[in-house]
């Protein structure tokens, strides 16, 4: 089991993996190991982490939503897949929909795997750049255009938070700016999906692109 200020959780069923990322991370981060699931679910629900890498090998089978559920418990942890030999051919665009941040190979140098985690831990994405353009044409072919009509569903508070949303923020630097809590925050962004009829953070910020 992790300590509790672990920042990074490594999400793998190779402990050799796990291990060596432990170590080239150690001088940077403190770095956590789940080796299923389960425990990968306790472990978030207990623990704030920064950054979770993922092998998509242990997803459930049946948990096509299982990102966004993860997203759901720890809203500001954020995720990079973690390919190993073992992991089922994985859909890297609807992953990303679901919420994922970047993608790394587990054969990865040591000083590309820091600049990784540096980078998605700050809030950038890890990816190449040929998947962006196909996650945005795949999302605005399945979009209905927005329009400054639709915002003024929203309320002040509301509008301000989807802003900084846009603008690459947090729920916990949100709150901070905004001097609410970050449940307050939740429940901001719960009703701008709803009222927006959009599914999670990106869309938001897509939307908010067509919209500026």
């Amino acid at each position: 089991m992790t300590a509790v200020n672990d920042e990074i959780l490594v999400v793998c069923q190779d402990s050799d993996i796990a291990a060596r990322f432990s170590t080239e991370l150690g001088g940077h981060y403190c770095v956590g190991y789940a080796a299923s699931w389960s425990e990968t679910l306790e472990s978030i629900t207990r623990h704030s982490y920064q950054l979770l890498m993922l092998d998509p090998a242990l997803i459930p089978e049946s948990g096509t939503n299982a990102i966004e559920d993860l997203a759901v418990v720890a809203p500001d942890t954020r995720i990079i897949i973690l390919e190993t030999a073992d992991s089922p051919e994985i859909d890297q665009v609807e992953l990303f929909k679901q919420g994922v941040h970047g993608f790394c190979d587990s054969g990865i140098t040591p000083e590309l795997l820091v600049k990784a985690v540096t980078a998605v831990c700050r809030g950038e994405l890890w990816l190449q750049r040929s998947l962006i353009t196909r996650v945005i044409e795949k999302l605005a072919r399945g979009r209905t255009p927005a329009t400054g009509n639709k915002v003024k569903c929203l309320t002040p508070r509301e509008l301000e938070v989807a802003q900084m949303v846009h603008k690459g923020g947090n729920n916990k630097n949100i709150a901070k700016q905004l001097d609410i809590s970050e449940r307050t925050v939740k429940a901001h962004l719960s009703a701008i999906f709803k009222k927006l009829n959009i599914e999670n953070r990106l869309h938001l910020a897509l939307f908010f692109n067509d919209v500026s």
